[in-house]
């Protein structure tokens, strides 16, 4: 955020116009009032959202400048010191992982550029996005040894808490695997972050599983996308055979409920179902 406002102040310094309620809505959020603010800054409106704005408080103004000035200090270290430190990439990174022959999870840790792996791991990683499947290790493995046709001692349970995984110092570890797969949630995210490995790990098996009843698992949940969820999985079909099935059922199941949500708030039409 600081260095958002250190650059509006300084195109006010340049004499170029600005988006103005932007400058203001960070700086109310830094803590300053609006009746402050009103008496460093006047503005004249140019368009919808851009105005000239004059400095009315030198002084005050001054001190804007020099609170919101960066730091000159570079990466994370520099984005905390400038209050911004999520506009920086961390240093560093982690992987939770446990096995059948290591139901003890342990931790793959990135750090000063090389992982470091406390013992051996499986060959096939498969990343469960959520902490439940991680969790229930025997039922998880036993559900994608299954799916893959592998015994349960050949995988390593990875857990891909958000987009966690997808953070490009990852990639060098995930690579070690000879093949890796995703239990992801069955929603726009889990496409979303599947689509991302897929491009940051192009050499390996990456398969997005599901159980082989998902459809009737999906019907159970009751589970619906918001319109625009709905269109914005198609942005994802052709990614695999898998994750196209996965779309057509969630589109499917889409329309079932909105039918029946219309069947039940429409006078009359229940009648007819």
């Amino acid at each position: 955020m600081s260095a958002i406002i250190s650059g509006y102040l300084t195109k006010i310094q340049l004499g170029q116009t600005i988006n103005l309620d932007v400058l203001l809505d960070r700086l109310v959020e830094a803590g300053y009032p609006r009746t402050e603010l009103s008496r460093i800054f006047s503005s004249t409106k140019l368009g919808k959202t851009r105005y000239q704005v004059n400095i009315t408080d030198p002084v005050a103004f001054t001190n804007l400048v020099e609170r919101f000035r960066p730091s000159g200090h570079a990466g994370r270290v520099g984005a905390a010191l400038d209050g911004d430190s999520h506009r920086a990439s961390v240093s560093g990174a982690y992987l939770l992982m446990r096995s059948q022959s290591h139901p003890h999870p342990v931790v793959a840790l990135y750090e000063a550029d090389y992982w470091h792996v406390p013992r051996a791991i499986a060959s096939v990683g498969v990343i469960a996005e959520n902490l439940e499947n991680f969790l229930e290790l025997e039922r998880t493995l036993t559900l994608v040894a299954g799916l893959l046709h592998r015994a349960p001692t050949d995988i390593e349970l990875i857990y891909g808490s958000g987009n966690q995984v997808t953070n490009r110092l990852n990639t060098a570890f995930l690579e070690t695997f000879s093949e890796l797969h995703c239990l992801f949630d069955v929603d726009p995210g889990g496409l979303r972050m599947y689509a991302t490995l897929r491009k940051q790990l192009p050499a390996l098996p990456l398969r997005f599983l599901a159980p082989d009843d998902v459809e009737q698992r999906l019907r159970c949940s009751r589970y619906s996308l918001s319109e625009q969820g709905s269109q914005d999985i198609l942005q994802y079909a052709g990614l695999s055979p898998e994750t196209d099935q996965i779309i057509r059922y969630v589109r499917r199941q889409n329309a079932v409920l909105e039918q029946e949500t219309y069947l039940l708030t429409v006078p009359g039409e229940g009648m007819h179902a």
